[in-house]
């Protein structure tokens, strides 16, 4: 049995109807805070569990029975005080439950990040590769494409692309590439025998793209005549709160544009297109998808 973690939430779905894909519905169950928004995959043979990460009563029976645990840690909103400590009591109530194996996912390029909001996923990782079962780490940025659409889509409202993104460039991944690589680690957990099991066993995975995008190019996807202006952080940050963004979210998008200007998830890597089998999507593709998902809302 595998238990996706989070599955009403954006990645975890679509991580669950990857895997729905790969394995017979009967060896999948999800653990959700409300289950009744999941009546889709019940609808598919799925088993629904409660769980709430926050209430570490619940995970024992939601993660009953399971061989493969896979603990969807994507909710970036949260404060690492509370985020850190709740998923590492999911990996240990895995483990507790007798899962031989927990998968768990992680934040890109975590040696080389300087964002203050993701610094409890290096103990995280830390706690999983200390634990009694086998692991695996899928480290995942599948919100960094919507972040740079919204630089696209600010662009065409304004004429112009502004940021304080200096010459960086980003190694973004397509969602529904990193959902699929996702759940065919999941998979091949309980396909294949031993041989499959040990080829993801004590691997961390980096899900970047296959290139890497500036922000000269997402002034190209913005329109035509549309240029990029780099913005010092204070200008930027005057202009974003004049416009009504809240003071505390201009200065973590300006940690994320730091991070960024000192070569974070800069460069591309192999591992997405080595587990899907096939070429990933490009950056620009997976920006483009954003885009077009904020469009239409």
């Amino acid at each position: 049995m595998i238990i996706v973690t989070g599955a009403n939430g954006v990645f975890g779905r679509l991580v669950a109807e990857r895997l729905l894909e790969l394995v017979p519905a009967g060896e999948v169950a999800v653990s959700v805070r409300a289950p009744d928004r999941a009546d889709g995959l019940a609808a598919r043979g799925v088993a629904v569990r409660r769980a709430d990460f926050a209430d570490a009563r619940t995970l024992p029976d939601a993660f009953s029975g399971a061989d493969t645990v896979f603990v969807n840690g994507t909710y970036y909103g949260a404060a690492p005080a509370v985020r850190g400590p709740q998923l590492r009591g999911a990996v240990a109530a895995a483990v507790a439950a007798g899962a031989r194996r927990v998968v768990v996912t992680g934040w890109p390029d975590a040696e080389r990040s300087t964002l203050p909001s993701t610094a409890d996923f290096a103990e995280t990782e830390a706690a999983v590769r200390g634990s009694a079962a086998s692991w695996t780490i899928v480290r995942v940025g599948y919100g960094l494409a919507a972040a740079l659409a919204r630089d696209v889509l600010a662009a065409r409202r304004d004429g112009v692309l502004t940021a304080p993104a200096g010459d960086a460039r980003l190694a973004v991944a397509g969602t529904e590439d990193q959902a699929e690589a996702t759940a065919r680690v999941l998979a091949e957990s309980t396909a294949g025998g031993d041989r499959a099991r040990g080829r993801h066993d004590s691997r961390t995975y980096e899900l970047r793209g296959p290139d890497a995008i500036g922000w000269a190019e997402l002034a190209e996807l913005a329109g035509p005549g549309i240029e990029y202006r780099p913005e010092p952080e204070d200008a930027f940050r005057a202009h974003a709160v004049a416009k009504g963004f809240p003071a505390a979210a201009a200065d973590q998008l300006l940690a994320l544009y730091a991070s960024i200007r000192a070569g974070w998830a800069n460069t591309p890597t192999v591992d997405l297109a080595t587990l899907l089998g096939r070429p990933a999507v490009t950056a620009r593709a997976a920006v483009v998808a954003a885009v077009q998902s904020w469009s239409w809302g």
